[in-house]
């Protein structure tokens, strides 16, 4: 990834300045303020579950193009988490999903997984609500639900995805992190809390 020259806020060469123990790339205006402390994004995918088969999708595209996950992206830097996967499951899909809960989230180092920034991955579980398994032919090349006995015949089965579904199928549904309503930011905008 290239490095950062000039203050994406107001457009002065950038240098270094010590902050929280480390140097980081900085803006020298004191007008300005702005500080690099990285580049970062965050994932999604979803569990679905019916009559014990969860929900896979088929790479389409590169990487690990041909494998089979979860469904799931990337969640826009102004989207709440819940939106966003049932977004992803929806495009990748065609199942209209509903948020359950959180059952499980990876995190990774800038450039441990293919991509330059640090990433948290947030794995929900969720309800479906209506849908048949469809897939556009190009991102995704296939879709459906599998039992785990199908998914150990099945070439290529990612393996973050299919132990996201034994944790989901190994705890209640509602175990996990549930979408709060209420508590400290709650109904904030741009906030969602999640708790046991």
């Amino acid at each position: 990834m290239a490095t950062l020259t000039y203050c994406p806020r107001c457009a002065t060469s950038l240098t270094t300045k010590p902050d929280g123990g480390r140097d980081r790339i900085a803006c020298p205006d004191s007008g300005c303020g702005f500080i690099h402390y990285g580049d970062f994004s965050i994932g999604c995918a979803g569990v679905v579950m019916r009559e014990n088969r969860a929900l896979l999708v088929q790479r389409g595209w590169q990487p690990f193009a041909g494998s089979w996950q979860i469904p799931g992206g990337y969640v826009e830097h102004d989207e709440p988490l819940t939106e966003a996967v049932e977004r992803e499951v929806l495009e990748e899909s065609g199942i209209r999903a509903e948020v359950r809960d959180v059952i499980a989230f990876r995190h990774s180092l800038g450039g441990s997984i293919g991509g330059p920034s640090t990433n948290l991955y947030v794995v929900f579980r969720l309800d479906p609500i209506e849908g048949e398994p469809a897939f556009d032919g190009d991102e995704i090349t296939g879709a459906g639900f599998y039992t785990l006995d199908e998914m150990a015949q099945m070439e290529a089965v990612q393996g973050l995805s299919r132990w996201a579904i034994e944790k989901a199928l190994a705890s209640s549904p509602g175990a996990g992190l549930l979408p709060e309503s209420t508590g400290p930011g709650a109904g904030r905008p741009g906030w969602q809390l999640f708790g046991l």
